[in-house]
């Protein structure tokens, strides 16, 4: 594993498939021979998954699981809609992958390359595929005469070694026999743990159950809900049994129905509901052409991403900018300080310099008429002296006194502010390392939970009998509106 992978997301999803309409049926439908009919195996599909969860598809045959795991996988391109995603995609399925006319290792060998991996890794995971497969000599026979249990046990073992980041199951578990599914089942958790995700599709909703924190139930290629798996498990026994208690004729009135509506489906109603998104995220009429042409044509990345995105990279632009300019500022008026710093020392240097030589022509000039009276008046000022020298000294031992006097009371002043700050000092500390400790001891005892449609960090902490500080503080949340349907939470247990 590198980085941690980003949230994925899918949002908008349609599938068209034109129909294969004989000539009886054109004749009868009074269709042209050049018109095809459409069949919508998608609907409108909107998905998100974090790093380290599971989600499973849940549906009958024919629901459009399949479709979703394909358009996942890159084999099958959507008819609209955007898919947001940073991560390497592995798919274990018995559908395709495998190359029959060669033999297992060499399609492991194969799998492993395609990854660009470095030769000591590559070989590292070829080797734990040949331990974890436990297929022996089968390795070196050709995959065509595999039975669909080795087939499985092999396109699973690859899904979970090379690059794991996102891997895809399509109705594999019910080819495994009991001890490799639960090696497999071991692994899987193992992934979740160090944040590898899943999107598991499986007929039996037992296996749904044991994997998946939330699972998206299809129905005729149409979210009928995506919520906790526990929940959606309810409502899918309920529907099933709903559809079970309906007579012959009320079954077939019923799915003749659904499969008018998925033929009859306007498309252009999920455009509607993308044209309503992007208005809310600054898009305007104007750019209403673009916006058809990234929905119907481009299917590439989600505009509301991309302008995120756009807006982050000119915030962080611009906050480089004005570092920089501070940068150029400070640097010109250090220069101009030097600069002027230079020319106030040559003024003074050559005021100084005149004023010496001024100094020393008037010393030569007086020296002659002072030195007549200098000898005069030698005898007066020498006791003049000796009574300032006196007085002097006195003084002198007086300011001396008083000054260290003044450097004792400093000296005890800055111990005392030390003792202080010190004492100040450590109670702050002790103060955020209890808080550090209580905290960690908060998040330590917590549970997680998947936040459904409604939930309020209200409601949570009465539910779970703690409070809405609690709750922010134990998830790093900074206001209410970080809270999201769809997410997994941490809580009090």
């Amino acid at each position: 594993m590198g980085e941690i992978m980003k949230k994925i997301e899918l949002k908008y999803i349609t599938k068209s498939t034109p129909l294969l309409i004989d000539k009886k049926e054109v004749v009868k439908s009074k269709l042209s021979a050049t018109e095809n009919k459409n069949f919508w195996e998608l609907r409108g599909v909107n998905l998100s998954i974090s790093p380290g969860e599971a989600i499973g598809l849940l549906g009958n045959n024919g629901s459009g699981k399949t479709a979703l795991i394909d358009i996942l996988a890159g084999k099958e391109k959507q008819t609209t809609g955007f898919i947001t995603m940073d991560a390497h995609t592995s798919i274990a399925t018995t559908r395709y992958g495998m190359d029959k006319n060669v033999t297992g290792l060499e399609n492991i060998k194969h799998a492993v390359s395609s990854a660009n991996l470095d030769e000591f890794k590559a070989n590292h995971v070829i080797n734990a595929i040949i331990n974890f497969s436990d297929l022996g000599e089968w390795l070196y026979c050709p995959v065509r005469t595999f039975s669909t249990g080795l087939y499985a046990r092999l396109s699973i073992s690859i899904a979970l070694f090379v690059k794991p980041e996102l891997i895809l199951i399509d109705s594999i578990f019910g080819s495994l026999d009991l001890a490799f599914f639960k090696k497999v089942s071991d692994k899987i958790q193992r992934l979740k743990d160090i944040g590898v995700s899943f999107v598991i599709s499986d007929i039996n909703v037992v296996n749904i159950e044991r994997f998946c924190e939330r699972t998206l139930w299809l129905d005729f290629g149409q979210v009928q809900d995506f919520g906790s798996t526990r929940e959606i498990m309810v409502q899918y026994e309920y529907s099933f049994g709903w559809v079970q208690s309906l007579t012959a004729s009320e079954k077939t009135d019923y799915l003749a129905k659904k499969q008018i509506e998925r033929e009859s489906f306007d498309v252009s109603t999920v455009y509607e509901e993308f044209k309503i998104e992007q208005f809310k995220n600054g898009f305007t009429r104007k750019d209403e052409p673009k916006m058809r042409n990234a929905f119907y044509k481009e299917r590439g990345a989600d505009p509301v991403k991309l302008l995120a995105d756009k807006n982050s990279q000119e915030k962080v632009a611009v906050k480089q900018t004005k570092k920089k300019n501070n940068r150029l500022k400070l640097a010109g008026l250090i220069v101009v300080l030097l600069l002027l710093g230079g020319g106030i020392y040559e003024v003074a240097f050559a005021k100084e310099s005149a004023w010496n030589y001024i100094q020393d022509r008037f010393t030569q000039n007086s020296s002659k008429s002072t030195a007549s009276s200098k000898s005069k008046s030698k005898q007066k000022n020498s006791s003049k002296a000796e009574s300032l020298s006196s007085s002097q000294k006195a003084s002198t031992k007086a300011e001396t006194k008083k000054e260290k006097a003044a450097k004792k009371a400093s000296s005890e002043s800055a111990k005392a502010a030390s003792a202080s700050s010190a004492s100040v000092a450590a109670a702050s500390s002790a103060s955020a390392k209890a808080s550090s400790e209580s905290v960690q001891k908060l998040k330590d005892n917590t549970q997680t939970i998947n936040v459904q449609s409604g939930d309020t960090l209200e409601g949570l902490a009465s539910k779970y009998s703690t409070t809405v500080d609690n709750i922010m503080t134990i998830n790093d949340f900074t206001s209410n509106s970080d809270l999201k349907a769809g997410d997994v939470i941490r809580v009090p247990k």
